[in-house]
């Protein structure tokens, strides 16, 4: 509690009506289950709560600047005051923790929690409650109910997750943020390269700051004897965009799949169903993310890409069957990956940019020209400079290498906890003074907000 406060105060009563109302709703869910009647209606009633919090505190200027937008469509010059409203942190994330616990005890996939300091520990962890991972109540619950114990292996793991957390946050992420921020900020005057490193190194930088905060929760997590969900899993060594959501933001997916996909039909149903349900499910993503029709955007375009896979799926198999490509074939694979990856990252810059209109800018500028010299705007404007620069290059290699190795050999971590310890402390020691040379050092250097807290 006390670290929730020290964000925003005011918004901690939203976390403990959100928390007291869910619990007794649990409560009263499993009452009526045992006298047998029907739910429904008293789950929708308990949905509605911490949902509504959820569209009034995130949600209420988007729909007021579209009901103007309409207004003027319509020819009224009649305005509407644009609310500010309070906007907790961590909202989007323990919204969904409670929803879909109220859900797994109506299905009955767990008994109510009749304890509710425990509940309110399930809803506010500390280490997960700005940015996820969103744990799911039958997996965190039991484990908040035992007692646990601290012990040598459990701190380790913790700790060198929190370290290599902090590489990615501190290392990558946080230099590449001001540069981005620059382009993105005016792409008709950085048009051409620059706007084209900008636009690929933030699809690096959102994954190694968001990958980050994961490894330090779960690190965090670790020292109590916690066990959170993984949230990664070498997303952009994806071969398509549907595997590429099967690796990203994992607790956020595989919480759309049980909650919205499914419930909506999932896919045994008929194609077109099946692809609306998943337009549908992406749109909420959208929407989750951010009050913004770039989100929206955003969303639905991670939907079309899967639309299409679908339908084009014959079409590619009997293409690679005409040209003898097997499905492990080394051209197939390193194709199909590099396309993925440039499909993402170009969706990304709906994510990055705050409007539609500043998308195409940053569109646009992909194809221009600038006048500037791109490499003495490294050495101006980059974090350190060029050396900075190719430092984050080198560091995005040595994690492409990495994430390779892995994907071809299996758990790196496991391989490297079979080292003998002088090697173990060694790595360790150089990771450590990386990150605190390279990721503490330097007059521009600038320390940047976790991204993914302001959802």
């Amino acid at each position: 509690m006390l670290y929730y406060l020290s964000w925003v105060p005011a918004a901690l009563p939203v976390l403990l009506a959100v928390t007291g109302v869910s619990y007794f709703g649990g409560l009263a869910l499993q009452k009526r289950q045992e006298t047998q009647k029907s739910t429904r209606t008293l789950f929708v009633f308990f949905l509605l709560f911490p949902l509504s919090f959820l569209l009034v505190c995130k949600y209420t200027a988007f729909f007021a600047r579209c009901v103007q937008h309409v207004l003027q469509f319509a020819g009224s010059k009649d305005t509407i005051a644009i609310p500010s409203m309070l906007l907790p942190v961590g909202i989007s994330f323990f919204t969904l923790q409670a929803v879909s616990y109220l859900a797994d005890v109506r299905s009955g996939k767990l008994p109510a929690e009749t304890n509710f300091i425990t509940y309110l520990l399930f809803m506010s962890f500390f280490p997960s409650v700005t940015s996820g991972p969103i744990s799911r109540a039958p997996d965190l619950l039991p484990q908040l109910r035992e007692k646990q114990t601290a012990h040598y292996s459990a701190v380790k793991h913790g700790l060198v997750r929190i370290l290599w957390g902090l590489f990615l946050k501190l290392v990558i992420a946080d230099r590449i943020s001001p540069w981005v921020g620059l382009i993105y900020g005016k792409p008709g005057t950085y048009a051409g390269w620059p706007m084209w490193s900008a636009v690929l190194l933030y699809g690096f930088e959102i994954y190694t700051d968001f990958a980050g905060y994961t490894h330090i929760a779960c690190g965090a997590a670790m020292l109590f004897g916690i066990r959170l969900p993984e949230n990664f899993d070498l997303p952009y060594l994806s071969r398509s965009v549907r595997e590429f959501w099967r690796r990203w933001h994992m607790s956020f997916s595989f919480w759309l799949r049980d909650y919205v996909y499914i419930p909506l039909g999932g896919s045994r149903c008929s194609k077109k169903r099946k692809y609306a349900n998943v337009m549908a499910t992406f749109a909420v993503s959208g929407l989750w993310h951010g009050a913004g029709l770039n989100y929206l955007t955003w969303g639905l375009l991670h939907g079309a890409y899967q639309v299409a896979g679908g339908v084009l799926a014959p079409v590619r198999k009997k293409a690679c069957q005409k040209l003898h490509l097997k499905e492990n074939n080394a051209l197939r694979v390193v194709f199909s990956t590099v396309f993925t990856f440039a499909l993402v990252d170009f969706a990304w810059i709906f994510f990055r940019c705050d409007t539609l209109a500043g998308a195409g800018a940053v569109i646009a500028a992909l194809g221009g020209k600038s006048s500037l010299h791109f490499f003495q705007l490294l050495h101006d404007s980059f974090t350190n400079g060029a050396p900075g620069f190719w430092l984050v290059v080198g560091c995005i290699a040595l994690l492409t290498v990495l994430a390779c190795v892995q994907y071809r050999c299996g758990s790196l971590y496991k391989k490297w906890l079979a080292l003998k310890a002088p090697v173990q402390w060694a790595t360790l020691l150089l990771l450590f003074l990386v990150v605190s040379i390279c990721g503490v050092y330097g007059p521009a250097y600038s320390a940047q907000s976790f991204i993914y807290a302001m959802f």
